[in-house]
């Protein structure tokens, strides 16, 4: 559901309509008007509190939502190629999200080999600006304040974090290649860098590949701690 009709749902306490939610309720309104009628739901809330006070029975109530569901479908088979090409550039357009530096559209594509999305530009094999996305990243509104790139948000719950959909964005190139020493590896012994990744610095061992620990800076030490709660009680 994440990015289909809805956005921000870990961001917000409300949930928000996106561009393809609403172009779909924009094409159904114009050729199948009563799926997506008020006063339809108004109209089967007074029938179904008939019911209740006993003026009306639910035999007919049961009678005329038929007759109302048999219109819609009808409106449905009739439209159906203009629902489903509707639809189809209502999903196309909700898939871009920004400008490129080209000129063109700036699109979310998924790639079967990675099995991972991406934003790529419209103008490609021409212009071959890729921009990767973690898993389950969601391009935001907001712009990055110093490119005018679209901000994402990633992460699991409450720490989600936002971040430019570019990754070099706001970088210092000449801090990368520095190598600082912040501790001894828990698991293997070997020294702990300081490292620079896709959304900032963290903290990864010098052992790697053969050694995979990897810590954020603010939870190196908690987690240290606990490692070294593991090898007393052993």
């Amino acid at each position: 559901m994440q990015n289909y009709m809805i956005e921000n749902i870990f961001l917000v306490k409300k949930i928000e309509v996106n561009q393809l939610g609403m172009n779909i309720i924009s094409n159904l309104q114009e050729y199948c008007k009563n799926l997506t009628s008020e006063e339809l739901t108004r109209d089967l809330e007074k029938k179904l509190e008939g019911i209740m006070a006993d003026k009306i029975t639910k035999d007919k109530v049961i009678e005329d939502a038929k007759k109302e569901v048999l219109t819609i479908l009808d409106d449905i088979d009739k439209n159906n190629l203009k629902i489903g090409e509707g639809l189809y550039n209502a999903y196309q357009e909700s898939r871009i999200v920004g400008k490129c530096t080209c000129g063109g559209n700036l699109v979310v594509r998924f790639s079967p080999k990675t099995k991972s999305s991406f934003v790529g530009c419209s103008n490609y094999p021409d212009c071959n600006v890729i921009y990767s996305l973690p898993k389950g990243a969601e391009v935001l509104k907001s712009k990055c304040e110093k490119c005018g790139l679209p901000n994402i948000s990633f992460g699991r719950g409450k720490s989600r974090k936002r971040a430019c959909l570019d990754s070099k964005c706001g970088v210092d190139h000449s801090k990368i290649n520095e190598v600082e020493v912040v501790g001894q590896c828990p698991d293997c012994g070997n020294n702990l860098l300081k490292r620079h990744g896709r959304y900032g610095e963290f903290v990864g061992c010098s052992g790697f590949p053969k050694c995979k620990f990897t810590s954020s800076l603010e939870d190196l030490e908690d987690k240290l701690n606990k490692k070294r709660g593991l090898i007393i009680y052993k």
